[in-house]
């Protein structure tokens, strides 16, 4: 009965969650979003980034649903970025507020998986799509970062991920894309999936927790162990130098094209 209740526990949170987001949460320009455009609050992915035998879903995961992301769209240069968070394995959870500093934060249950003691309760999902129309032609023709916060305070200490072809795409049926992405020389994340266009990828603090000092006073590293905490996730993607032009629009020249940043803070149910 105690797993029971858990899971009771946490879609309670989740429904109470969704039902927070109203007219007062509305999409707008926020934070540090500073490319002048919008950012959408609770958006469903475009077509070009669900997943084509499964449409309404993402490529990433097993039935994941394109709903629900915090999305800022370049369509002068052709991409989408989505991040959301969900209960693993269940309902998503739309951001929460808009601080003062106009911070969109998203609040997550802590605690664990009820089906699984090793994993946090929630996950954070993105999606980078460059297949929009005036996109170029693969992901290679752009720099995209994804910042990972490992200070559960209010502190941040990022995990600088670099987005990165590490191989040929999975044959079919597999959606493995062949990218994934690396700090410096090192792989963090080897397994996103899509098309040559579309990299997404769905992650779990437990894939991080013996990095994550919860005590930083004592000698050595604690591990985390899913309490309560704040967590800074940042997506953001570039034109590589030289390699984007778009008539009016000229030359972007390394230039962002767009960026979208939560704060998850993990509260107890």
């Amino acid at each position: 009965m105690a797993g029971s209740s858990r899971i009771f526990g946490l879609a309670l949170v989740s429904a109470a969650l969704a039902a927070s987001v109203g007219p007062a949460l509305a999409d707008g320009k926020f934070g540090d979003h500073g490319n002048n455009l919008p950012l959408y609050l609770t958006r469903t992915l475009d077509a070009t980034a669900q997943d084509s035998g499964s449409p309404g879903n993402m490529w990433a995961g097993t039935g994941i649903p394109a709903t629900n992301f915090l999305v800022q769209i370049n369509p002068d240069a052709g991409v989408e970025l989505g991040l959301k968070a969900h209960l693993r394995g269940g309902a998503d959870i739309p951001p929460t507020y808009v601080d003062d500093d106009g911070r969109v934060h998203v609040v997550v249950p802590s605690g664990q998986q009820p089906a699984n003691s090793n994993r946090a309760a929630w996950n954070f999902t993105f999606s980078v799509n460059a297949a929009l129309p005036e996109a170029k032609p693969s992901l290679e023709d752009y720099e995209v970062e994804l910042l990972i916060d490992l200070d559960p305070s209010k502190r941040t200490d990022f995990l600088k991920l670099k987005l990165a072809k590490l191989g040929p795409p999975e044959a079919a049926p597999g959606q493995h894309n062949g990218y994934g992405w690396k700090a410096g020389s090192n792989t963090a994340i080897p397994d996103d999936e899509g098309t040559d266009q579309v990299s997404q990828n769905s992650q779990n603090l437990a894939f991080y927790a013996n990095a994550i000092d919860t005590n930083p006073k004592q000698p050595g590293i604690q591990p985390y162990t899913f309490g309560p905490g704040e967590f800074d996730v940042v997506l953001s993607i570039r034109a590589k130098h030289g390699k984007h032009k778009h008539g009016k629009h000229g030359w972007w020249h390394g230039r962002e094209l767009a960026r979208v940043h939560a704060i998850f803070d993990v509260v107890d149910p």
